[in-house]
């Protein structure tokens, strides 16, 4: 166990975050631009009511999220974004239902900009799930239009930085909920930022045995036994 305490200080994702800003898009002063949907967050960012950095936070965007651009202003994308959340629990949208893969987590004070899109109940479990769907700015430099760029950092981390213990583990080898409560425990022993923990969750989660073939936002090209 103490052993994961040694891990060197990971590279982090400053770096990464600033090249995917510097390549993903163009701004155009004055005006929208058009962008090719969808949109994902490269980072855990504040989803804000107006387009400025000052703007009333409506909640946090999950590093992941999938979100689908309707316009961009002054280096800010309005964004919408759809999660499941568990009747009665709106604050927490999930990208499937039952499945813990954090999307957003929405203000308590702003919960009336929620709008249900839809309902399922659970087959497994009983549980009623809402579909909910909320519109709001986040920065452009936050984004990414495509998941590989993020999955190929998260995959870097993971096969070099969470192997000091133990085997690597398959991601496909277990659950998006057991994956979220191995990573609980383990990661705050490896000393990586919490940033960098939250982008190997969502790795996993999103390619775990029973979301990488359930509409999941996997990605391309990515083989999750050699990182190639």
């Amino acid at each position: 166990m103490n052993t994961l305490l040694q891990l060197a200080t990971s590279p982090g994702l400053v770096a990464f975050r600033r090249g995917l800003a510097s390549i993903a898009f163009t701004v155009l002063l004055g005006g929208s631009t058009a962008i090719a949907d969808p949109l994902f967050a490269s980072s855990s960012i504040a989803l804000t009511a107006s387009p400025a950095e000052t703007g009333q936070a409506l909640g946090t965007v999950a590093v992941a999220a999938r979100m689908k651009r309707l316009e961009t202003l002054d280096g800010f994308h309005r964004v919408a974004l759809e999660g499941w959340a568990r009747a009665g629990a709106d604050r927490v949208l999930f990208a499937l239902p039952g499945k813990r893969i954090l999307v957003a987590q929405i203000s308590k004070n702003h919960l009336q900009a929620l709008e249900q899109t839809g309902e399922t109940v659970d087959p497994d479990t009983g549980i009623a799930w809402n579909r909910m769907r909320i519109e709001g700015w986040i920065p452009q430099a936050a984004t990414a239009p495509e998941l590989d760029p993020l999955w190929t950092a998260a995959w870097d981390l993971f096969a070099k930085r969470c192997t000091v213990c133990h085997q690597r583990r398959v991601p496909e080898h277990y659950t998006a909920n057991q994956w979220r409560s191995l990573v609980k425990v383990m990661g705050p022993r490896t000393g990586l930022p919490k940033a960098d923990q939250m982008l190997i969750l969502a790795f996993l989660q999103h390619h775990a045995s029973d979301t990488i073939d359930q509409g999941s936002d996997v990605g391309d090209g990515l083989d999750t036994n050699t990182g190639r």
